[in-house]
């Protein structure tokens, strides 16, 4: 997140506390930003009686508004509205559900910057632009997660804090799992593949030829992460919340838990199903690695397979694995390339 972002959403944090003040039974009440767009008019900030959140952006009589209805509880529409005693049209941001505000924050900020730096797109183009950008937080994508890409997304997450802290870094670029390439993280000179165990487990799921094939010039790790089930353990969206302070931009890490199946206002959904990590280990993969890559084939895979995946079992390799005690010179690599 941008400071001019982080100044926009102080500002309309203050401006929410005021309008609520201010809320009235019928009408919606409003406070302008600043900000002028070429009607000459101002941006304005507004509360309905509902209590939903509006960004109010002026556009001529006569100009069709992009609206957008894709998503449910967020939407651009077309709206007039007397302010002061004039009728004015506006292109309407409105949120419908509470529990996203913050979200819906994070939203309005960007909008207020796009339109403050003078673009020359039209105003509501810009905001539908924006909108579009954030679409992934704000719809879920094929329901909750399951329990595999549940443990999976929390093994990773657990990677990418060791790998802020042991860095010294907020580079959220470092993580790939979101974006479904070949290998989880991609370090200054090499990559990490992340697994997880369970509390008795040896073996793990690899997907695809490239899974265990290192990057040109690079090395690759192979990151067992162990989990049990423990009430006293850490929940997925607490996890979430303890590392979003160690990211510089925390819209990118939205955006990256958004493309990694989570949905930040789905959280309670995950409150009960609490890990403890009891074990973060190692393996470089080099030659002699047990593994199915495009290196150990004698000839590409027949047109007629699409996708090969194979269960890789660990327990003779674990105990030759780096321990946890050894990886902070490992993640402490944590730039990209």
């Amino acid at each position: 997140m941008t400071a001019d972002d982080r100044a926009w959403q102080e500002q309309l944090r203050r401006r929410w506390t005021l309008l609520r003040a201010r809320r009235t039974p019928t009408g919606v009440v409003t406070s302008g930003m600043g900000v002028m767009v070429g009607v000459g008019a101002e941006v304005l900030v507004g509360l309905d009686a509902r209590g939903d959140h509006h960004l109010l952006v002026p556009t001529h009589i006569d100009a069709p508004v992009a609206e957008d209805s894709q998503a449910a509880y967020v939407r651009i529409q077309r709206s007039e509205l007397v302010v002061e005693g004039y009728n004015r049209i506006y292109a309407d941001v409105v949120c419908h559900r509470a529990d996203l505000s913050e979200l819906f924050d994070d939203i309005l900020a960007a909008m207020l910057a796009q339109l403050a730096s003078g673009t020359g797109e039209r105003p509501d183009v810009v905001c539908k632009q924006v909108l579009d950008e954030w679409r992934e937080l704000l719809r879920r994508r094929g329901g909750l997660l399951g329990e595999d890409a549940l443990r999976g997304l929390f093994g990773e997450l657990i990677i990418l804090e060791q790998i802020l802290a042991a860095a010294g870094a907020h580079d959220l670029s470092v993580w790939r799992g979101p974006d479904r390439e070949p290998h989880d993280f991609r370090l200054a000179e090499g990559d990490l593949e992340v697994k997880t165990l369970g509390a008795t487990g040896s073996t793990v799921r690899i997907h695809g030829i490239e899974q265990l094939e290192p990057p040109e010039g690079g090395d690759l790790h192979l990151v067992v992460v162990r989990l049990v089930a423990d009430l006293d353990g850490i929940a997925l969206p607490d996890l979430v919340e303890r590392i979003r302070p160690k990211v510089g931009d925390h819209r990118a890490f939205s955006l990256a838990l958004a493309r990694a199946g989570y949905g930040e206002a789905d959280g309670e959904h995950y409150r009960d199903r609490r890990f403890a990590v009891t074990q973060i280990a190692a393996l470089a993969v080099g030659d002699g690695f047990p593994r199915i890559s495009p290196s150990s084939l004698a000839d590409t895979l027949p047109d007629e397979i699409g996708a090969l995946s194979y269960t890789l079992d660990l327990s003779f390799l674990l105990p030759t694995a780096l321990d946890s005690a050894s990886l902070a010179p490992l993640f402490a690599k944590g730039t990209p390339f």
